[in-house]
């Protein structure tokens, strides 16, 4: 639901997502954020097959959230965060970095089955409690360490709203919509059981928010029709005490008790002040003033600082400069508010933390902490594509098959090209959403319930407001984007079709040829829909870093930038009582990474419908899933080795064949699967494992992977500590080994260099010659020997160029590098030269005796670097530079495409774990030139390793300080033409590279 400055508030006894999204303070025009009212007796969305019973789903996942935060809790102790958003995930948290840990798919289906609107943890972090729209109308109680559901409460009878546990975690309070009240459930065997006990299911509102005393006694509940109760925590369930109206004409929302129990502080969702109430009577104490007048600004959550000293309150409250900010009053109420600017839209919830610290959530996404001395520690946030104020840009091309996204940048780029899969120029005769064509208008349209096509109104669903329209070329057609659906009509308001929509849709536009509606959602996301069926097609997703872009088909065949194939993954649901699984669409990148088909769907004369088994096709052919069982996610270990628990599932047709481990992004080799110690536990369909693996330094990120003959899983991530006065045989800084073991006296622990370094100027075929690769192949060699007795105790150099680099003689310094590289040392791979993809695809690199015509059996597949490259017990860093010529395979082969995207995505996975540097995206050509004395790519490394990629003046250069200096000194050098790419795996922490270059 959607609701602006101007509409009425709302009263008591209003749908509670009325009052939700008043609480919530959605009122800001310039932020409005999209709500889909959760209240099933005025909502029809959501209806179909649940995942499980029915196919997988393309989902986007980027390490964040892709919907409002609803909820957010801490543990006891402050170390781990739980969120629950509409995106359909609970995120666990690390509370001190804002690192993601884990992530929770509860079962889900279309339109807001799975959406998530409440939280509440454990005092000792080992569970959380999460709902709100399901089909079953459940609570799911989830094991926080590994994400498995030990027990569901199913069968409530709506929505659920909010969620508390007692203080001592043997009760949990369950607030529901409509006229459901609050229910109380008792613990039976940690959690694996429950038994309800007595509730209050007879209030005249939705609850809004429950809250427990610190001694477990009292249970304070705001509800939507006006009253604060108050209720008695008995071994029979709740005594109802005392009711309570605020002192305002404010509806009551967010509760915090004061650390003593005495009083409770209740937020208001339509007024800015805040009233203390004696915790069991419910007398009021005080009304904390608002911090100024500011109508239509609401102080929904609240949160009572630890030390009883202060009250925070936040909301739609913005201060001078339009930032969101939490309210500070002194406790007493002997004093003014101070405010705090926290965020850049409604903060929606507020937890104290025992040392002082303030976390927060915000619509943005974004959640963070603010420390005790009022600053905001860290933001984490999704940091999506923004189309809310992209109208008048959001053009597109005639035939749908590019769209403007963007103001004008320096190199003139403004739209994406779906044919050509990259960034380039909008046309003039590209058109923005019309409002009027032909003989049809559409009017009221923008944030209304009723609009008009011709005058006429429209059916829509209770709370569905429409928010974007647009009118076909030809008048004949009209769409509408609304808070729940995608909607086609013909010129007379007559209904065509309507598809549940996965996200708030604020833009849509219809393209010229009458073929495609194409819709902007709030979650970054734009898709593609068949004007004549409103199904979906096709999908973008562009990260909001500018780089990294993913786009797929229905159909599941994707095509993506380096470092962007891990943006969507499939999500499989298993049934109601399992959490869903979630698989990257690298996970498949064998047989759906097909770039071409991208394209193709504008080319021919009406869009294929999507096969209607294409999820299906997926869950035939899935890799494992891996979870930790233990060790904690964060552990702190005092020896040198760690064991690990772990549970792999997979389909009996595809056992697994054996496990992988990388700490630090270094491999680590596992013994066989079948001499792991292995218990079988055939209710969960689970195999669980024993692993010992070794701990580096005072802090290690270990990563776990299962492979069967479909692939490798997802990665199961562990960080352990060691305490900083544990002496460790390696530092962050060293490339040191991923032994611990104590070194003996003399025994130098500085790492070895290997340096193969492939470059080629002068092939065999004359057609093919370059000038500068086999220089830039030798410079780069040269300067990382002058490094020795440095940074590395030894530097070992193979340089191959020219007539020295046929084909054997690569084939050979594979074997070399493979063959002296040990778990302290470094390996850099750097090829220069010409690579090119033959018709399936497969890449080859072009050695000096290659015969363009045979590839096969002259030219060196991919394969080859790449198992050399991942099989490395070391850090192994890979340079690629083979994109310089155009016409490689001669006039007759110019369909051969030229495309390192697979090549540079495939190293560079989590579970291969190698640095990868590219000296251009995926179908750019890299550049050289004589006044350079290098190709652009070779020459901005070689200045950023010899000090100038040092911004901060630290006496040495990292990959990532290598990273930043390279991107933008190519982009410099070749005025934008060239775009250098650098993907670093997941897990593999920053290091340098040399030292002392000033």
């Amino acid at each position: 639901m959607l609701l602006r400055a101007r509409e009425p508030a709302g009263g008591a006894g209003a749908v509670w997502a009325l009052g939700r999204a008043l609480a919530a303070g959605f009122v800001l025009l310039a932020l409005l954020v999209g709500i889909s009212a959760p209240a099933k007796a005025n909502q029809e969305a959501g209806a179909g097959a649940r995942e499980g019973t029915g196919a997988p789903s393309l989902r986007i996942e980027i390490g964040a959230h892709l919907a409002p935060i609803r909820s957010l809790v801490a543990d006891r102790s402050g170390v781990h965060v739980v969120t629950a958003a509409e995106d359909k995930t609970a995120r666990i948290w690390d509370a001190a970095t804002g690192a993601l840990l884990s992530v929770f798919r509860p079962p889900s289906g279309p339109g807001n089955d799975g959406k998530l609107y409440a939280v509440a943890m454990l005092p000792d972090a080992s569970l959380f409690a999460t709902g709100g729209w399901s089909a079953g109308n459940e609570v799911y109680l989830v094991r926080r360490n590994d994400g498995r559901i030990v027990h569901r409460l199913p069968g409530l009878p709506e929505v659920v709203t909010h969620l508390s546990f007692s203080p001592d975690g043997r009760m949990l309070a369950v607030g529901l919509a409509g006229r459901n009240g609050v229910r109380v459930f008792q613990a039976v065997d940690a959690w694996t059981g429950a038994r309800e006990l007595a509730g209050d299911a007879q209030l005249a509102g939705e609850v809004n928010a429950t809250a427990w005393a610190p001694d477990g006694k009292t249970l304070v509940v705001s509800s939507a029709d006006g009253y604060v109760r108050a209720y008695e925590a008995t071994s029979q369930g709740l005594r109802r005490l005392a009711s309570a109206a605020l002192s305002g004409a404010g509806v009551p929302f967010g509760l915090a008790f004061s650390p003593d129990g005495a009083a409770i502080a209740v937020g208001t969702a339509d007024q800015g002040s805040i009233d203390l109430f004696e915790a069991r009577t419910l007398k009021l104490r005080r009304v904390l003033p608002p911090p100024s007048e500011r109508p239509g600004r609401s102080l929904s959550v609240v949160a009572w600082a630890a030390d009883g000293r202060h009250v925070f309150a936040a909301g739609s409250w913005t201060d001078e400069r339009g930032r969101f900010v939490a309210c500070l009053w002194p406790a007493r109420g002997d004093g003014a508010a101070r405010l705090i600017p926290l965020a850049r839209n409604t903060i929606t919830a507020l937890h104290a933390l025992a040392d002082g610290r303030l976390l927060f959530a915000a619509a943005d996404p974004a959640w963070g902490a603010l420390g005790a001395d009022e600053r905001v520690a860290f933001v984490s946030s999704a940091g999506l594509l923004d189309f809310r104020h992209q109208r008048s840009r959001f053009r597109l091309a005639p035939d749908g098959s590019a769209i403007s996204l963007r103001e004008r940048s320096a190199a003139g780029d403004d739209a994406f090209d779906l044919r050509q899969l990259a960034w380039g120029r909008s046309g003039k005769e590209w058109s923005a959403p019309r409002h009027a064509a032909g003989r049809t208008t559409v009017d009221d349209w923008f944030e209304r319930q009723r609009p008009l096509i011709n005058g006429k109104a429209p059916t829509l669903a209770a709370n569905e407001w429409s928010l974007s329209a647009s009118v076909s070329r030809d008048g004949n057609r009209v769409a509408l984007a609304t808070s729940q659906y995608l909607r086609s009509f013909d010129r007379n308001g007559n209904e065509r079709w309507k598809t549940p929509v996965p996200a708030t849709p604020w833009q849509i536009n219809t393209s010229d040829d009458g073929r495609w509606l194409v819709v902007g959602f709030s979650d970054g996301s734009l898709r593609w829909y068949r004007q004549e069926d409103g199904s979906e097609q096709l999908g973008l997703f562009q990260h909001a870093d500018g780089r990294r872009w993913v786009a797929w088909t229905a159909a599941g065949n994707f095509a993506a930038s380096p470092g962007g194939e891990d943006l969507v993954g499939w999500q499989v649901g298993h049934g109601p009582a399992q959490a869903a699984d979630f698989y990257p669409v690298s996970r498949f990148r064998s047989d759906y990474y097909r770039p071409e088909l991208i394209g193709e769907m504008f080319g021919k004369s009406a869009a294929p419908a999507a096969p209607a088994n294409a999820g299906q096709a997926i869950r035939q052919r899935l890799p494992p899933t891996l979870r930790i069982v233990s060790p904690d996610a964060l552990s702190t270990q005092r020896s040198s080795e760690v064991k690990v628990k772990l549970a792999v599932r997979s389909s009996a047709e595809a056992p697994v064949t054996r496990l992988r481990a990388r700490v630090n992004g270094q491999l680590v080799a596992l013994p066989q699967i079948a001499a792991l110690p292995a218990t079988r536990s055939e209710q969960a369909d689970e195999t669980v494992y024993d692993v010992a693996l070794p701990l580096p330094g005072i802090e290690a990120q270990i990563m776990l992977f299962a492979e069967n003959r479909y692939g490798v899983s997802p990665e199961a991530m562990l960080i352990v500590k060691r305490p900083p006065a544990e002496p460790a045989a390696a530092t962050a800084d060293s490339a040191a080994a991923v032994s611990s073991s104590p070194a003996a006296p003399g025994v130098d622990l500085r790492p070895a260099l290997y340096v193969l370094a492939i470059g080629i100027s002068r092939y065999q075929d004359p057609s093919i010659q370059l000038e500068f690769a086999a220089k830039d192949s030798t410079d780069l060699a040269n300067f990382f020997k002058a490094q020795e007795g440095g940074l590395y105790r030894k530097v070992a150099v193979r340089l191959l160029t020219d007539a020295g680099a046929k084909r054997d003689d690569v084939l050979d310094g594979l074997e070399w590098i493979r063959r002296e590289l040990t778990a302290r040392d470094v390996a850099m791979v750097f090829i220069a030269g010409h690579g090119v993809n033959d018709a399936d695809g497969t890449y080859y690199f072009l050695p000096q005796d290659v015969n363009v015509k045979h590839l096969k059996r002259s030219a060196v597949i991919f394969t080859e670097i790449r198992n050399t490259l991942v099989a490395l017990p070391g850090k192994a860093m890979f340079f690629i530079d083979t994109c310089h010529s155009g016409n490689v395979l001669g006039t007759g082969l110019r369909s051969l495409r030229l495309d390192t995207t697979a090549v540079i995505n495939e190293l560079s996975s989590a579970d291969n774990g190698v640095i990868v540097f590219a000296a251009a995206t995926g179908r750019q050509y890299a550049q050289e030139s004589p006044e350079w004395g290098n190709g652009a790519f070779t020459k901005a490394i070689l200045e950023g390793l010899r000090g100038k990629a040092d911004y901060n003046r630290s006496g040495r250069v990292t990959h990532k300080m290598l990273d930043l200096y390279v991107s933008e000194r190519v982009k410099a050098l070749t005025e934008g033409a060239q775009s250098p790419v650098t993907i670093v795996p997941s897990g593999v922490p920053d290091f340098p590279l040399v030292l002392g270059q000033r």
